[in-house]
């Protein structure tokens, strides 16, 4: 599937920069992850965002939360 017909989503560091300043890892993020991981072609560097996004929520600097929104 080309990526040319996927709605356009923000770059992988934005979508980074986005959870690390809110704190919270939402259920759209987690959608947005998922669409990251299976249509895009990561890099190298892209894996180093995910693995960093990774080990913020297992130290309690994300928080995972069930809600859309984050509130």
């Amino acid at each position: 599937m080309s990526s040319s017909f996927l709605p356009s989503r923000p770059a992988l560091s934005d979508f980074f920069f986005e959870v690390w300043q809110s704190g919270t890892l939402t259920q759209t993020h987690r959608y947005q992850l998922k669409e990251f991981l299976l249509y895009e072609d990561l890099n190298e560097a892209d894996y180093a965002l995910l693995d960093r996004l990774l080990h913020a929520i297992k130290r309690g600097w994300v928080s995972w939360t069930g809600d859309r929104n984050g509130s």
